[in-house]
């Protein structure tokens, strides 16, 4: 779900879909998102829902919401490392001699 979300984003920032196509497309499938259980996507629709509502309040302008948008789409987009704490092998040699001793208990007695 979180790639049909960036790719939508992507529509309306390279013009392939105007503010009020991409506010449409959200709504539509924003039930979808939520049963979807993807939590990024689920994260990446409410930050812009609340930048929809922002921008519809007048509280930012398009080129706010543009920049936000982008910002969205490049830390999803980014591959993220992660570092563990590496062992590195330790090669141990060891040898072994056995010998086998063999006693004659007829001897012995």
């Amino acid at each position: 779900m979180l790639h049909q979300l960036l790719m939508y984003i992507d529509r309306y920032l390279t013009g392939r879909c105007s503010l009020r196509e991409f506010e449409t497309w959200l709504l539509a499938n924003l039930q979808g998102i939520l049963d979807s259980g993807d939590q990024a996507a689920l994260e990446v629709a409410n930050q812009v829902d609340a930048d929809l509502v922002e921008l519809g309040e007048g509280l930012i302008d398009e080129v706010t919401l543009r920049e936000r948008l982008e910002s969205y789409v490049r830390l999803k987009t980014t591959i993220r490392w992660s570092f563990s704490e590496t062992e590195h092998p330790t090669v141990v040699t060891s040898t072994t001699n056995a010998e086998t001793l063999m006693l004659d208990l007829r001897r012995v007695a």
